[in-house]
């Protein structure tokens, strides 16, 4: 097995990443309560030492490996110039694949943060900043007509986490997901509705109840 010390750049930086993969494979498969850092190593082909010469062990391992699958899909998106609705819809989509690394990897870091605060703290910033994200998309298309001002935007926010968390629970028991053309016609429809002249409709007949002042 090989370990190397560092500064962060180069072959230890390497390393680092090298670990990180790992532990995502090793947390996909075995559970973060049932992963243990002697097989992150050896999935790694490295020892222990590496691991505590660069985190402070599994829960940081968890993190860093949650960072790195979710931030490379916002990125991916990001790099697309792509608009809230349009993320929306593509992230809609992309819950339907329960092999997703990030998604076994979102739910492995809630279930270890009920039982360890250490966890909890470092997650809470983490979807903070996800809802800070998208709330400025979400406030950019307020701004270009596309969703209406009547709506609040941590309301939407809080909605897109919660179907986004749901259906992560749902494929994790392998519920059966309905097919991806009809999920996003759903998605579709919802985001119409969304707009400021179908909200003033709404609001006009009274349909929905107004949010408080």
């Amino acid at each position: 097995m090989q370990e190397a010390a560092g500064d962060g750049t180069g072959p230890a930086d390497e390393i680092r990443r090298a670990l990180i993969d790992a532990a995502a494979e090793v947390f996909a498969e075995e559970g973060y309560s049932g992963a243990r850092v002697q097989s992150i190593a050896e999935r790694a082909g490295l020892t222990t030492g590496a691991i505590y010469n660069r985190f402070s062990g599994k829960s940081e391992l968890l993190l860093e490996a949650l960072d790195l699958h979710t931030s490379a899909l916002l990125e991916d998106l990001a790099e697309a110039e792509l608009g809230a609705t349009d993320i929306l819809q593509t992230v809609g989509v992309a819950l339907l694949d329960n092999e997703s690394p990030a998604s076994a990897l979102l739910l492995e870091s809630f279930m270890a943060a009920r039982r360890e605060e250490e966890i909890a703290e470092r997650l809470r910033p983490r979807l903070a900043d996800e809802r800070t994200r998208l709330a400025k998309l979400v406030d950019a298309e307020k701004g270009d007509g596309q969703l209406s001002h009547a709506l609040d935007t941590d309301a939407i926010v809080t909605f897109c986490q919660s179907v986004g968390l749901g259906m992560r629970m749902l494929g994790a028991i392998d519920t059966e997901m309905p097919d991806p053309a009809a999920w996003q016609r759903v998605i579709a429809v919802l985001l119409a509705s969304l707009a400021p002249s179908q909200v003033a409709e709404l609001d006009a007949r009274g349909a929905v109840p107004r949010a408080h002042e």
